[in-house]
C-alpha cells in the first residue's frame, strides 16, 4: 500500500480577520501533520495515529487527515477502522484517486470482495483507463466467481496492452476454472512468454498441462518454474507428485526432501516422504518418517496408521497397538466411522 501521507502546509500570515489563537492552531496543526508523517516514516504508527487524532480535533474538515489516519490503521493492521477512515476522508472529497484506492485496500484484506470490486467500479468511473484499478476489479470478480464479467475485464486489458502478463495469467486461471483447458493454456503460454522469470505463471501452466494429461509439458514446465525459483518448495513438492504419479518414487522422494530443507514445516513434504517410504517398504525409513510427520501433525489419522503398519511390520507390536488406538481416537473425533471400523478389524488381529 503506497503512502497517502501528503500534506500542504498551513500558510502562517497574520491575516487582518485573524485572531493569534487561529494563528496558534494552525501551527499546532502543521507540527502535528509534520511529526505524524515523520513518526510513520520511522515506523512508531501508534504514536503517528495519535498525532492525526489530535489533529482532526482541530480541523475536522481535512480529508488528508482522515486518508492519513486510514493509512496508519491499515499498516496496523486495523482494516475495520481504516475503512471507516478513508470513507470519511471520501465524504470530504469523493473524487480522490489515492483515497479509493486506499479504501479498496482495506476492503480486500478483509475479503469483503463485493465491496472492494465496487470501490474499484467507482474509481473507474472517474478514470476509465485506470489499469491498476481495473486488475483490481478483475482479481475481485474472480474472488466472487464472476468468471465472464473477470474474463471481459482481463480481454480489455489485454486489447489495450497485449503484453500485460497479468492480466493474460488472470484470463488463463479463469478459463481453467471454467473448464476451457486448450483457451486456458493458450492465455497462460502468453503469460509465461511475457513474464518468463516468474515462477507461479509456470506453476499455473503446469497445473493446466495436468489437466490435459500432457504429463511431460508439465513436468518440464515444472521445472522451468523451479530453475526461475530455486527457493521455492511448492514448486519443488509438485514436481515430486508428477514424478510419484510416473512411478518413479526415487526422483520423487528427492524433490520432497528438497521441499523439507527449503521448508522444514512443511506437513505436505513429509506426509508424502513417509508415504514413499511405505510404498518403497522401507520400514524402518517409514517409522522414522512417519514420527517425523507426527510430531508436526499430532492430529494426523493417516499417519498413526501408517505408522502402527510399520511397526507391526518390525514386530513393535504393543507400539502398533498404540498408535493404532490414537489414529481410532482421532477419526472418532473426525466422524470417520467407516475408517473406525478397519482400525478395528486391525486391533482385533493384533
Amino acid at each position: 500500500m503506497g503512502s497517502l501521507l501528503i500534506f500542504t502546509s498551513p500558510v502562517f500570515a497574520h491575516t487582518p480577520g485573524q485572531s493569534l489563537s487561529d494563528q496558534a492552531r494552525l501551527k499546532e496543526l502543521a507540527d502535528l501533520l509534520e511529526s505524524g508523517e515523520e513518526l510513520v516514516e520511522s515506523g512508531s504508527l501508534a504514536e503517528a495515529l495519535s498525532r492525526y487524532q489530535h489533529a482532526v480535533s482541530l480541523d475536522s474538515e481535512n480529508p488528508k487527515i482522515f486518508s492519513a489516519i486510514g493509512y496508519v490503521q491499515a499498516r496496523q493492521g486495523n482494516f475495520q477502522e481504516s475503512i471507516a477512515a478513508f470513507q470519511t476522508a471520501l465524504e470530504l472529497d469523493s473524487e480522490n484517486l489515492p483515497f479509493l484506492f486506499g479504501l479498496a485496500y482495506a476492503q480486500s484484506q478483509l475479503e469483503a470482495y463485493e465491496a472492494t470490486a465496487n470501490t474499484y467500479r467507482q474509481i473507474l468511473r472517474l478514470q476509465p483507463d485506470n489499469l491498476d484499478a481495473q486488475i483490481g476489479l478483475g482479481a475481485m470478480l474472480f474472488q466472487l466467481k464472476a468468471f465472464e464479467e473477470a474474463s471481459e475485464v482481463y480481454a480489455n486489458i489485454l486489447k489495450d496492452d497485449p503484453e500485460n502478463w497479468q492480466a493474460a495469467e488472470s484470463l488463463g486461471l479463469i478459463l481453467l476454472q471454467q473448464g476451457e483447458i486448450e483457451a486456458a493454456i493458450t492465455a497462460l503460454e502468453q503469460a509465461a512468454e511475457l513474464a518468463p522469470q516468474t515462477s507461479q505463471i509456470q506453476m499455473n501452466l503446469g497445473f493446466a498441462y495436468l489437466r490435459q494429461d500432457d504429463i511431460e509439458s508439465a513436468l518440464a514446465t515444472f521445472e522451468a518454474a523451479a530453475e526461475g525459483d530455486p527457493l521455492n518448495a511448492d514448486v519443488r513438492m509438485q514436481i515430486g507428485y508428477v514424478l510419484w504419479q510416473q512411478g518413479n518414487l526415487e526422483a520423487a522422494m528427492e524433490r520432497y526432501q528438497q521441499a523439507t530443507r527449503l521448508q522444514p514445516d512443511s506437513v505436505i513434504a513429509h506426509d508424502a516422504i513417509a508415504d514413499l517410504y511405505f510404498e518403497q517398504q522401507d520400514v524402518l525409513m517409514t517409522i522414522v518418517a512417519h514420527r517425523e510427520l507426527l510430531e508436526l501433525a499430532p492430529d494426523h489419522a493417516s499417519g498413526y496408521y501408517h505408522l502402527a503398519i510399520a511397526l507391526e511390520a518390525h514386530s513393535r507390536t504393543a507400539e502398533a497397538i498404540e498408535a493404532l488406538q490414537k489414529a481410532k481416537t482421532l477419526l472418532l473425533e473426525q466422524g470417520n466411522e467407516e475408517d473406525v471400523q478397519i482400525i478395528d478389524e486391525l486391533l482385533q488381529g493384533l
